[in-house]
């Protein structure tokens, strides 16, 4: 039997990524054939295992264009297994006007989850659209005081030509060449934030010259993640052990090849 063609899988995952549905996780197989279908969370705060020590810094997740708190099940659980229990997932319409304004709900979100915590620090991830945000929320919005770690996972820093079938002025920051996105390669700025992007050579979406960090200010640590989707990456094991061994050590975990320099560890 052939191997099936790649390019429905592309087809899918830009239908899934642009017009921001639930139609999206369905179709996720696609994107990483290999990767079982997803429990429902229930709502339920993933426990961590007995005797795991405790991170006190928060983790704040930030899902891509139409997704949810679903999107995050599987580095939940993860992250809670290995003693991280401080995760908020925060969440965003589609119908949002821009970039600069679910940026700004994810300072205050962020603000919120350090008081509560009692530390001035947190991590931030997000996936897709949600990786701009942080990046936009770290480098303007005042966040890399705070940020410890901040990972964009696929996230289309260079823009994705499948915004161009999209509608609205958040789509329309997608594009390459918006001017959201070029200010914020050209205002890049060297800080004590621990940046690492995710990318995969088989994410249809976003291409791997668009979801590295490559502007040499950040000191960005840039990981591929073989053979995932632009959405099955979130949920990929490659990733899944990777991120925790960031947060934990500082460092991503050695089954993921990066291909720029690892930042020096820092405690979690």
């Amino acid at each position: 039997m052939h191997a099936p063609s790649p390019l429905p899988a592309a087809a899918l995952e830009a239908l899934g990524a642009t017009q921001g549905t639930a139609v999206a996780d369905l179709l996720h197989p696609f994107g990483s054939p290999t990767l079982p279908r997803p429990p429902a969370l229930h709502g339920r705060t993933p426990v961590p295992a007995a005797g795991t020590p405790g991170h006190r810094t928060p983790v704040v997740l930030v899902h891509g264009y139409g997704g949810g708190r679903a999107t995050w099940w599987a580095l939940r659980s993860r992250l809670a297994g290995a003693g991280f229990t401080d995760l908020h997932v925060m969440t965003y319409s589609p119908l949002a006007p821009c970039v600069t304004e679910i940026a700004g709900t994810l300072a205050r979100e962020c603000t919120d989850a350090m008081e509560r915590a009692g530390t001035d620090r947190v991590h931030l991830i997000g996936h897709s659209l949600g990786g701009v945000v942080v990046r936009y929320a770290v480098q303007e919005l005042g966040l890399h005081a705070h940020a410890r770690t901040a990972v964009t996972v696929a996230a289309p820093h260079r823009g994705t030509l499948t915004a161009l079938l999209g509608r609205g002025s958040l789509v329309a920051q997608l594009r390459p060449g918006s001017r959201v996105l070029d200010d914020l390669r050209r205002r890049a700025r060297p800080s004590a934030v621990r940046w690492v992007s995710y990318w995969s050579d088989r994410d249809f979406v976003v291409r791997p010259h668009s979801a590295r960090l490559d502007e040499e200010a950040l000191r960005a640590t840039n990981v591929l993640v073989r053979g995932a989707g632009h959405l099955g990456i979130v949920r990929d094991p490659q990733f899944l052990g990777s991120v925790v061994h960031l947060l934990t050590h500082g460092t991503p975990f050695a089954t993921a090849v990066p291909t720029v320099r690892d930042r020096p560890p820092v405690a979690a």
